[in-house]
């Protein structure tokens, strides 16, 4: 038997250098790269910093802002209610639907336009340059609806006929929190102690044990489960306990 010649081994590759190309420039992207992260961990540690010690509500719940949030958000909401005024609601030939010059001092027209003026600077200023339905939903859904709710409870009706600010004729009444009526309801309905694990409130329609279906679901004598008839609507609960309990 005749022994098999060993095949040549393959020829050295002959180095030229060119297997670290650019290995050096990458090299020294490092430190950039290291001083770049550490930027967006300080500017990530500052945006959960502001995010939790935001005002509940956001930026535009008056109650919960401190009075230089409360200034800027007057300033803003100044500005957009002059711009809507005087570029839409000024062309149309009824003054019924025109803001009046002292809308500021109408705490129900200041709630209201606040909430306009989110939804358009959700509507005009988002980053996405897609088109969409948004310009027109805020026209038809915010802007209109808005208007002609003022309209309707004639927030600025005085105030416009007599071109200058009017009181109510008569305010409204106005509601006391928690007051003694409204504590006593709650102490009297809400009990302290926990309810029982499984326990169910009187007059309520007890699960069988076996089977967790309420008993008119289930036969008495068989304990079978009851087919619902065949229609359009289930049987009533109540007719069902009383025809077979």
């Amino acid at each position: 038997m005749s022994q098999s010649t060993p095949e040549p081994l393959p020829e050295p590759i002959e180095d030229d250098g060119n297997e670290y190309d650019g290995l050096e420039e990458l090299l020294a992207g490092i430190p950039e790269l290291i001083r770049r992260l550490g930027e967006t961990e300080e500017s990530v540690a500052a945006l959960v910093e502001e995010l939790a010690n935001y005002p509940a509500g956001g930026p535009w719940l008056w109650e919960g802002l401190e009075p230089g949030a409360q200034r800027a958000l007057w300033i803003e909401l100044d500005a957009f209610v002059t711009w809507l005024q005087n570029r839409i609601l000024s062309h149309h030939a009824s003054k019924d639907g025109w803001i009046a010059p002292c809308w500021y001092q109408h705490p129900d027209a200041v709630e209201q336009l606040t909430a306009l003026m989110v939804a358009h600077k959700a509507s005009y200023h988002p980053k996405s340059k897609k088109p969409s339905h948004a310009l027109v939903d805020w026209f038809h859904r915010g802007l209109w609806p808005t208007m002609d709710s003022l309209k309707l409870r004639q927030t600025f009706k005085q105030c416009l006929q007599k071109r200058e600010h009017e009181e109510p004729y008569a305010p409204g009444m106005n509601l006391v929190a928690s007051d003694e009526d409204f504590t006593a309801f709650v102490d009297a309905t809400v009990s302290e102690a926990p309810a029982a694990a499984g326990s169910k409130t009187p007059g309520s329609v007890t699960d069988a044990p076996e089977t967790g279906l309420p008993p008119w679901m289930v036969d008495p004598g068989t304990g079978e489960i009851i087919e619902p008839p065949q229609g359009d609507e289930p049987p009533e609960p109540e007719e069902e306990y009383a025809r077979h309990g």
